[in-house]
């Protein structure tokens, strides 16, 4: 059954669960597009806490995340503009390796709001020890696929998904120095420690979520995308593709994080 209880009361405390699987974060951004900066950290925190709050549920998710989509639906509005499941996609959570690729576009970006669309590609993660026979809408694992439902003209479909984010920082917020905003690796940060898979600290205090939307029709730009990432890739009759039938772990490697995330000292 999926988890169903927070992994720590204190956000400096958490730890991603096991249960998630050893996959990565990568994510690059149109020419300008700062990946450090706090708000635009906030969108990436927030696409980053989805995919796991759909294998371990939101109460389990990155610190914040429970009460910042909370806090966002509360309103008939945001119940309509934010189309993210309140509970985990799958039964039972399905443990991933690889890396998952995020393309940042169309940002609008100022101290106190960012709007910005997401090419979120799953093309580089599988399950590496399958559990039981995939269902259409579960990630590909390392078994040849034989059900025509599941194939695109003999190949395996990669799912790819594209995203609209709005926030704006809450007004109460407006006003704290820089200084005490939570904080992301910068290129200029001299860390022994490398890059983190995931934030240890409530990223989402002082944000407010107003869109986070599923884009329709979106993805073709997305497929371009993901073929700079994996060459190898083939475009079929339903979007992007695997190469091979069954998927070879071989060409989707594991890849370190990228910005990754600083931690906050454990308390």
């Amino acid at each position: 059954m999926p988890v169903s209880t927070p992994a720590s009361t204190s956000p400096s405390n958490y730890v991603l669960p096991a249960a998630v699987g050893s996959f990565t974060n990568v994510w690059a951004a149109d020419p300008g597009v700062d990946l450090f900066a706090e708000p635009v950290a906030v969108v990436r925190a927030a696409v980053e806490a989805k995919a796991v709050a759909d294998m371990v549920g939101r109460a389990n998710s990155y610190p914040g995340y429970d009460r910042f989509l909370s806090a966002g639906t509360e309103t008939v509005q945001g119940k309509g503009d934010i189309h993210v499941e309140d509970a985990p996609s799958f039964e039972e959570p399905i443990a991933l390796a690889g890396t998952k690729h995020y393309r940042l576009y169309d940002v609008t970006l100022s101290d106190t709001a960012v709007d910005a669309r997401v090419c979120e590609i799953a093309f580089g993660t599988y399950q590496p020890d399958a559990k039981h026979a995939r269902k259409p809408y579960e990630p590909v694992d390392l078994r040849p696929v034989t059900d025509p439902g599941l194939l695109d003209e003999g190949r395996i479909p990669a799912v790819i998904e594209t995203w609209r984010l709005r926030l704006d920082r809450d007004s109460m917020f407006q006003q704290l120095p820089q200084a005490s905003q939570p904080t992301t690796p910068t290129p200029s940060d001299r860390s022994p420690s490398p890059p983190a898979r995931y934030p240890n600290q409530d990223l989402f205090l002082g944000w407010n979520l107003k869109q986070f939307s599923y884009e329709t029709g979106l993805e073709p730009p997305c497929n371009g995308w993901a073929r700079k990432f994996y060459p190898m890739a083939i475009i079929g009759t339903k979007g992007i593709a695997y190469p091979t039938n069954p998927v070879d772990a071989a060409y989707l490697p594991t890849l370190p994080p990228y910005p990754g995330w600083t931690h906050d000292p454990a308390v």
